[in-house]
């Protein structure tokens, strides 16, 4: 029989069905980075996003890496932001600083920008390594992980003005707004021989033109205080409010209270409270307190007493508040906007008197005097009075005068009494003068002092 005849091209067709059923499995993969490097920028920039997005950081950089073999400015300088934050990569500060400059030098301004602040900077500190269970330092970025420990050489950049200057240069004159902010920042306050006020306005005006809060702000206290340009209150406000409006917190408060206290503005207490809330809501400890005393008194808003403790409690949260914490102590203490406890009040007192805050160390003392939430311990109240005296704290040197003329420090002494008295009258303002008459009046019904008193009291000078 004879066979089927073969053309050429159904032989060739064939060969290559076989050779691709029976090509290795682990070999497919290649096709698949080919057409990587064959896909286009646009989208590989979105499956690096996409993956970050879905917490695959290792995959976002992977692609980065690929970008930046075809020197893309973006992805040179993601990738260099993936070594500066440990993201997807071991943190690696001298390898971030090798991306980002790649990028710079192809005119990337926020390279150049990164550039200039690392290198005016510099970044961490040599760390000591000699002490064996010395494990982990307070800069480390996770404490949790020991990557610092296996690439110490990767935490530090030395710093070089001169480089972070030039990059800086270069940035602000592409209009990078935050570049100009902090090379006109360099040239107010940095060293005398290279400080010009004039080039350093002109940049932070640019800033505020490219929407840097920031620059609004220094604009607005410069122009309150009148020292490097013509005080202009107007123009302040302006600057101002706009670093308010781009989110600013501390130009929000300051705002609240410019309105709440009539400087610089007419007053308006419901505005104020409109820009407190606006910065409060960034958790800023001020402006929580500020807005706290606006429900506490009713100013602006309905009185509430309760939304006046809880934003004094927050203000707490955000730090060591004294001020925040001596409110709260006495909203304990009088039982407004929240239960009644005077121990609580005692606790609130001693944290902000321990922070030298003379309100609190008077309230502190009062309750010692009275033992209210505490023991009732003359000695203590003394101390606390003594510290908010030194101040120039009119009522406690007061109470330090009955103190001493009722005995309740030892032996009754006039004459340490009277000298207590003399020191709140050299401090003593209009609002003191009817509480000083009254303790004048009960020192003249004292009897006078027996032989036997002691006389060796001396003052405790501020």
């Amino acid at each position: 029989m004879s066979q089927p005849t073969q053309t050429p091209r159904s032989a060739l067709l064939r060969g290559q069905r076989n050779a691709l059923q029976s090509w290795p499995k682990g070999t497919k993969s290649r096709f698949g980075g080919l057409f990587e490097k064959l896909r286009s920028t646009a989208k590989l920039l979105k499956q690096s996003e996409e993956a970050f997005a879905k917490g695959q950081p290792a995959e976002g950089a992977r692609i980065l890496r690929i970008l930046a073999r075809r020197n893309h400015p973006e992805a040179l300088f993601q990738l260099g932001g993936c070594y500066a934050q440990g993201r997807g990569v071991v943190r690696n500060m001298p390898d971030a600083v090798v991306w980002m400059r790649r990028a710079a030098e192809l005119g990337h301004a926020d390279a150049q920008h990164f550039l200039g602040q690392i290198y005016s900077k510099g970044l961490g500190k040599v760390r000591d390594f000699s002490d064996p269970l010395r494990l982990y330092t307070a800069e480390d970025a996770d404490p949790r992980s020991n990557r610092n420990l296996l690439f110490p050489a990767g935490v530090n950049v030395e710093r070089n003005e001169a480089e972070g200057l030039l990059w800086l240069e270069r940035a602000a004159a592409s209009g990078h707004a935050l570049a100009q902010f902090d090379l006109a920042e360099y040239l107010l306050y940095g060293p005398e021989d290279k400080r010009d006020k004039d080039r350093a306005i002109e940049l932070l005006r640019a800033s505020a033109e490219g929407k840097n809060a920031r620059a609004h702000l220094v604009l607005a206290r410069i122009l309150f205080e009148g020292s490097l340009l013509e005080r202009d209150p107007a123009a302040a406000v302006d600057h101002l409010k706009a670093a308010a409006e781009y989110g600013h917190a501390d130009a929000a408060s300051e705002m609240g209270i410019m309105l709440a206290s009539g400087t610089n503005m007419p007053a308006n207490n419901a505005e104020a409270v409109r820009w407190f809330q606006k910065a409060a809501e960034q958790n800023h400890g001020p402006a929580q307190f500020n807005l706290g005393n606006m429900y506490l008194r009713g100013q602006g808003v309905s009185q509430d007493f309760r939304k006046a403790a809880e934003l004094y409690r927050r203000a707490c949260r955000v730090g060591n508040f004294p001020q925040a914490q001596w409110r709260l102590g006495s909203m304990y203490e009088t039982g407004q906007g929240v239960e009644k406890d005077p121990f609580e009040a005692s606790e609130w007192y001693r944290k902000a008197a321990e922070q030298n805050f003379p309100q609190a160390q008077f309230a502190l003392g009062l309750l010692y005097s009275r033992g209210l939430g505490v023991v009732r311990d003359d000695q203590q109240a003394a101390l606390w009075f003594e510290k908010a005296a030194s101040t120039g704290h009119v009522p406690s040197c007061l109470n330090l005068a009955l103190l001493n003329a009722r005995g309740r420090l030892g032996e009754p002494n006039l004459a340490l009494a009277r000298e207590w008295l003399e020191r709140a009258r050299s401090k003593a303002g209009p609002g003191d003068q009817n509480q000083i008459q009254h303790v004048e009046k009960l020192l003249e019904n004292t009897a006078p002092e027996s032989p036997s008193v002691r006389m060796s009291g001396r003052l405790s000078t501020p």
